[in-house]
């Protein structure tokens, strides 16, 4: 043992302990530098944008860009293009290797189908919900003396009846005929949906017995869904007969909300004096 630590102070172990280094220094620097090679390490190309693009075009669309695609999911959006790129990973503009797959999410061409849902013998609040959670749209309302007030008679679509559990395109548009008590002039009360969007309002309005009248925009906009209501006709609390419109002014601008609040709590203050 003596011998061997008096070995390690010797400048032949030195020696060799340093060219054992440098030589496993230089493997690893080689084995690195092969390994990038073999890898393209820092050979990189920028994710084209997918987005908007067709599905028929996308072998065209990658051509000569050093990546590759593929479609890992279809979803149904009727806001949406049919057949076009909706979203992608990794995002646009990302560096990755190159032939790197981009995997695709886009918009199916067919809207999935659902089974007609049972609306009759239920009050039109809860029809209208229903309506809404499958997927579907609330159409026209019509209301017809009948004993049973507020209840659904009738489910219609494309102005023909469809029974449940009938397959439908999900979004499909369903028109109500529902009862207003055996009295031909059953009213009901105007509610207020001054504040809410578009189709909020829409769903308020058809679930409390009345139906939309004119729709006037403050500007062309494209998007009616999302706009604002910042004023109605009648307002809100007039007695009105069951199934009567109610005229509704939309807009994209929200100032057009304060300002129609102010103009209602002036008008108080007026009264009072």
């Amino acid at each position: 043992m003596r011998d061997f630590f008096r070995f390690l102070r010797t400048k032949t172990f030195f020696i060799h302990f340093t060219l054992a280094v440098l030589s496993a220094l230089l493997v690893l620097w080689i084995a690195f530098k092969c390994m990038g090679i073999y890898t393209n390490h820092g050979d990189v190309v920028q994710v084209p944008d997918f987005t908007g693009q067709p599905i028929t075009e996308l072998d065209a669309f990658v051509n000569g860009k050093n990546v590759t695609y593929r479609i890992i999911d279809s979803l149904y959006n009727p806001k949406e293009k049919p057949g076009t790129v909706i979203s992608q990973d990794p995002e646009k503009n990302s560096e990755v290797k190159h032939n790197r797959t981009i995997y695709l999410y886009v918009t199916s061409v067919l809207p999935p189908q659902i089974a007609m849902p049972k609306l009759i013998d239920r009050s039109l609040r809860q029809a209208t919900a229903m309506i809404e959670s499958y997927g579907l749209k609330t159409g026209k309302t019509k209301f017809v003396a009948d004993p049973c007030n507020n209840c659904v008679l009738k489910q219609l679509f494309d102005g023909k009846e469809i029974t449940p559990g009938t397959l439908i395109k999900k979004g499909s548009v369903i028109s109500l005929v529902v009862g207003k008590g055996a009295s031909s002039d059953a009213q009901t009360s105007v509610i207020n949906v001054t504040g809410l969007t578009y189709c909020q309002a829409k769903s308020k309005l058809v679930a409390n017995g009345l139906s939309i009248g004119a729709l006037i925009l403050d500007a062309p906009m494209k998007d009616t869904c999302s706009a604002f209501i910042y004023k109605q006709s009648p307002g809100a609390d007039n007695i009105v007969n069951m199934g009567a419109s109610v005229d509704l002014f939309i807009t994209n601008d929200k100032k057009k909300l304060t300002n129609e609040d102010d103009e209602i709590d002036g008008g108080d203050d007026d009264d009072g004096k």
